[in-house]
């Protein structure tokens, strides 16, 4: 892929003069590296992050690092942490990737979901430094992916996203599921669970190879990610199998509506590399109260209904309501 770091125009103040080893250094790195000024907008990106998260020379300069490769969510869900943490209301916008930095002036390192341009989540650990000017002035932001230190020195563990699809964990959905049960509880609203299957996904690992089969999966939660709400959580939860949560309905109805474009929306053939390919989507619903007030009678509800569908055939299937 052509791609390289971007540059400020010459004619515009000079915040950032990259030598040739500094750009030789930039380009060799093996990792993501981005450089952000005091605006959040993107300035630079390496060869490997521009050819990581799909995008062309120069595509991402001048744009906002909010919303192009952070998700406003994951900006919300990170300021809502900062002002736990320090104690002070902490704006959610892209000020989030150094609100630390600023406070205590020193770099700080937290895990992160950049945004693929097709849209599907990729997940990493970043660590936030200053850039500063010949007079020592601060004048942006550094986002370095850092490396292992040694062959024994074990991978970043992102405890709350699956490293393959950057998608939450079951246990994020535990701990969300908990407090959106009591709200609708409350609230007397609908709360949905979604089960989700790729029919057929070890067979097509198995004709094509576990690589493709990763490209699929990252491919499906990209869409899931797409087709939800903010307030909505998608999971992954073994090999080709999702859950997703739906809360603050009125109506189950609403459940069954986006169910089936969620079915439509996975069903649609995946480019992988020279191929493309034709998935089979399988949806089961089930929502509270009617098949339960709790995660896992959702879920087994919601698994019951995807099991009443036939074996190669996509669609969505409802749970009953209990007797």
């Amino acid at each position: 892929m052509d791609s390289q770091h971007a540059t400020l125009d010459p004619q515009s103040h000079t915040w950032l003069e990259l030598g040739e080893v500094q750009q030789l250094l930039l380009d060799a790195y093996p990792g993501v590296v981005l450089g952000v000024d005091a605006q959040s907008r993107i300035r630079w990106i390496n060869p490997v992050a521009a050819e990581r998260l799909g995008y062309g020379r120069e595509e991402l300069s001048g744009k906002s690092i909010a919303g192009s490769l952070i998700s406003l969510e994951e900006l919300e869900a990170r300021a809502v942490e900062l002002s736990a943490i320090l104690g002070e209301h902490v704006v959610a916008d892209a000020g989030v990737l150094g609100t630390a930095l600023r406070r205590d002036g020193v770099a700080s390192e937290h895990d992160w979901v950049l945004r693929h341009k097709d849209g599907s989540p990729h997940a990493t650990r970043l660590n936030v430094g200053a850039l500063r000017d010949h007079r020592g002035q601060v004048t942006g932001l550094i986002a370095v992916e850092p490396l292992h230190r040694s062959a024994e020195e074990p991978p970043l563990r992102l405890t709350h996203h699956d490293s393959l699809t950057g998608l939450p964990t079951r246990a994020v959905l535990q701990d969300r599921a908990e407090m959106a049960l009591l709200r609708a509880a409350r609230q007397k609203s609908v709360l949905a669970m979604m089960l989700i299957e790729i029919d057929g996904f070890d067979a097509l690992c198995e004709q094509h190879g576990q690589s493709v089969g990763d490209d699929v999966l990252r491919a499906t939660a990209g869409r899931l990610h797409f087709e939800l709400r903010k307030t909505d959580t998608a999971v992954r939860l073994d090999r080709g199998q999702f859950a997703a949560m739906l809360v603050d309905l009125h109506q189950p109805e609403e459940a069954q509506r986006v169910a089936a474009k969620v079915a439509q929306a996975l069903a649609a053939p995946v480019n992988v590399g020279v191929a493309r390919l034709s998935l089979v989507a399988r949806v089961g619903v089930a929502w509270s109260p009617t098949h339960g007030n709790q995660l896992m009678a959702l879920l087994e509800a919601a698994e019951g209904a995807l099991a009443s569908l036939p074996a190669g055939q996509g669609g969505v299937a409802s749970a009953p309501a209990k007797t």
